[in-house]
């Protein structure tokens, strides 16, 4: 499990979700009206905050749901390339055009399905929101194929714990998922402890309730997180050592993932262990 760049990734990851809690302090100073007000001030404000996570193979920022725009992007030239200058609102048709074709129907599928989701979680339980996406596949100017992560967090809730502005964290995860995964997957989770969830995953395009991984599942990958082998896991769980080999099978054909290191990793970030 020591593979220094698998290890930075989840590093970065947690950087973010330190920026995150740093981002919302700051924007309390800004919301009015359940919109950012001086937002030039805002923006110079939070840019300074986000430049220790950015690299080449990540970008962060503050994303506009009203709008359909980034507010603030770090470490996008780095990221996406040299692309040319457009107005701020054209910003997402020129990302999108960079999806590999197989991927079109991305953004009219999840956001549909996101806005439906959104839409039926009861006001009680709208709090600690998380947004995951995983396997969506671009292709660079340069034609370097990029697979990316990403991970959503709304900045502030109105007075019915609905949000226009979310803290985005987007990295590149190729080496994490196979090079043949022709999928990608949403994950939704929100509640105290994160209890509720909601997934779509592009490979029956279905809404479901059930977390990409059972529980068993779950269990069996902490266990493979924390340096069990394939035998203790069986005992630790009372089951055969062949029923342990086709949970992780199955983890990884559903995840995407290149091998059992990278499924712990894709599971961390995604909140799932």
């Amino acid at each position: 499990m020591n593979n220094p760049q698998i290890k930075n990734t989840i590093e970065r990851l947690q950087n973010a979700d330190v920026l995150y809690r740093r981002i919302v302090a700051l924007s309390e100073n800004y919301f009015e009206n359940d919109d950012i007000g001086e937002m030039e001030s805002f923006k110079r404000e939070a840019e300074l905050l986000l430049q220790g996570v950015s690299g080449n193979d990540t970008v962060i920022g503050i994303f506009n749901h009203h709008t359909y725009c980034p507010v603030l992007e770090v470490g996008a030239k780095e990221f996406w390339g040299n692309l040319p200058e457009v107005p701020q609102q054209e910003r997402m048709r020129q990302l999108l055009g960079l999806l590999e074709k197989q991927y079109s129907s991305f953004t009219t599928d999840s956001v549909k399905w996101f806005t439906e989701t959104l839409t039926a979680i009861p006001f009680e339980q709208r709090i600690n929101l998380q947004i995951f996406h995983c396997g969506i596949r671009y292709r660079l100017l340069n034609d370097k194929p990029i697979c990316l992560f990403s991970k959503g967090l709304p900045l502030h809730y109105d007075e019915k714990r609905n949000f226009s502005f979310t803290f985005n964290y987007v990295q590149n995860v190729a080496h994490l998922l196979k090079k043949d995964f022709p999928y990608y997957w949403v994950r939704v989770s929100h509640g105290a402890n994160s209890e509720f969830v909601h997934v779509l995953h592009s490979q029956n395009n279905e809404y479901t309730h059930k977390d990409l991984l059972s529980t068993r599942e779950k269990q069996i990958l902490q266990l493979i997180a924390d340096d069990y082998d394939t035998k203790e896991i069986a005992e630790q769980l009372f089951i055969s050592a062949t029923t342990v080999g086709h949970h992780r099978s199955n983890m990884i054909e559903k995840i995407g993932a290149r091998d059992s290191t990278a499924l712990v990793q894709i599971a961390k970030m995604a909140g799932m262990i």
